[in-house]
């Protein structure tokens, strides 16, 4: 029955999901993956089309200026490649007319763009394999993507190769975040607000809550979900964020995840059994979706809540226009409320960012161009097409974001800088990232499907763990 309703829901989506999404973030105070995406294609070449066009929402053409031309050295005559993560045929215009204004600004440099969704990370792997990766990577900070990569040494530290006055344009908690050894490989680029869309035909008039009373903190969604459960019948549309366990379990669960050395780690201790425990305590009572809680498919999450069939659903407010063109009758009964903060204390850390290829033949202008697709100019360009938001200060000086907005997913934009110049990584380095997280993905999944205890499965995968660093 539910393999059936899921294959459904994958055949509408398919068909229907044409706005920007930040994603299925876990109800963490981590803001979790995923792009402003668009739709199920899988590249996107340079050459304009009439669809694209079609597809792209209207925006204004930008002029070059000299002064986006902000990294010296620029080789002559490079040809970069430039992979993005989930934005094609939405947003192929202002990639496009981007790439455009960067050729202009930085003559004789040209640029290949690929757009990749769902295979991305297969794709990026096997690409680093074959040493055919692209120059230039748009990877999520807040799936752990740029650390994973940048512990391999596949990535470009940034400190000593972009000018100290290139670093200041950016809000000082996004530029260092995701650091490997006290060095950063990233520019923050957009950025999203951890958000809980809530379908007010469920929670208000089925289960009698009020919107405006969410909780405003983790712990509370236990028994919020068994209300809705007993009330509806309704389970919580929830993810953990299966790509950086030990994040998650930081921001939720203020969990030490490693000892200050780096050499041994720590996530069975109580905190880290406490944080476990809740999630397996809904397991038990059924009160959420199994299908949902521990899959890699991010979007598994949005199908069901899009589809009128979850509570509320943790998201940033870019979604909402996936919503409101899968389901207008759920867009009508949508409320949004600031998403549950974990027991740190902290709002959340940074969504996308763009990265180099350490072994690009043009480093120069690849740091150009990452700079100048998260630059000022740019991203108040993108803000105003879907409800993403800039990384750096001076961006919100434009008059759009103080504007008064009148649409629910813009409901945010005005406390957005606010909230964004909170943001930053409080998870330490994590060595051999990836394969720890597998042992931690498999520990928590033993834990909330296969009773084993909670601090049985940690204990193991922490002796697991320690053996691939010692």
């Amino acid at each position: 029955m539910r393999k059936h309703r899921y294959i459904a829901l994958t055949a509408l989506f398919a068909l229907v999901v044409s706005a920007c999404s930040s994603s299925t973030p876990s109800p963490s105070s981590a803001p979790a993956a995923s792009a402003p995406a668009a739709s199920a294609t899988t590249a996107a070449s340079t050459e304009p089309s009439a669809s694209a066009a079609a597809a792209s929402p209207s925006a204004e053409v930008l002029a070059p200026d000299p002064a986006e031309a902000v990294i010296p050295g620029v080789e002559a005559n490079a040809e970069i490649s430039f992979w993005t993560f989930y934005l094609s045929p939405t947003f192929d215009q202002y990639i496009k007319d981007t790439i455009a204004r960067f050729e202009a600004t930085y003559p004789g440099v040209t640029v290949k763009w690929e757009d990749h969704q769902a295979t991305f990370q297969a794709d990026l792997n096997n690409a680093f394999a074959a040493g055919i990766a692209p120059d230039v990577i748009n990877l999520s900070v807040s799936e752990g993507w740029v650390s994973d990569y940048a512990t391999k040494g596949q990535l470009l530290g940034l400190n000593s190769t972009v000018p100290k006055a290139v670093q200041d344009i950016y809000f000082p908690g996004l530029w260092n975040e995701q650091l490997v050894k006290g060095e950063n490989f990233q520019f923050p680029w957009y950025q999203g607000l951890n958000v809980e869309l809530i379908n007010k035909k469920i929670y208000e008039e089925g289960a009698g809550l009020n919107a405006a009373d969410f909780p405003k903190n983790i712990e509370a969604l236990p028994a919020l979900c068994k209300t809705i459960k007993d009330k509806t019948g309704t389970v919580c549309d929830i993810r953990l964020t299966v790509n950086d366990l030990l994040s998650q379990m930081v921001y939720e669960g203020n969990v030490d995840v490693i000892n200050d050395a780096g050499t041994a780690f720590t996530f069975d201790s109580k905190a880290g059994v406490d944080w476990l425990q809740m999630y397996v305590d809904m397991v038990a009572a059924g009160t959420v979706d199994n299908t949902v809680l521990t899959t890699n498919d991010d979007r598994v999450g949005l199908l069901l809540f899009s589809a009128g069939q979850a509570a509320f659903y943790a998201t940033g407010p870019n979604l909402v226009r996936d919503v409101k063109s899968n389901n207008a009758t759920l867009y009508d009964n949508l409320a949004m409320q600031p998403s549950p903060v974990g027991k740190s204390g902290v709002l959340g850390k940074g969504l996308m960012s763009i990265s180099v290829n350490k072994s690009t033949k043009f480093p120069n202008a690849s740091i150009a161009l990452a700079q100048f697709f998260t630059n000022p100019r740019s991203m108040v360009q993108f803000s105003k097409q879907v409800a993403v938001y800039p990384s750096s200060p001076s961006a919100y000086d434009d008059p759009y974001f103080s504007a008064v907005p009148s649409a629910i997913e813009d409901s945010a934009r005005p406390l957005a800088k606010d909230i964004i110049s909170t943001y930053k990584d409080i998870v330490p380095t994590i060595p051999k990232k990836a394969d720890v997280n597998q042992i931690v993905l498999k520990a928590i999944e033993s834990a909330l499907f296969n009773k084993v205890p909670a601090q049985q499965a940690l204990t193991d995968a922490v002796a697991a763990a320690n053996k691939l660093i010692q």
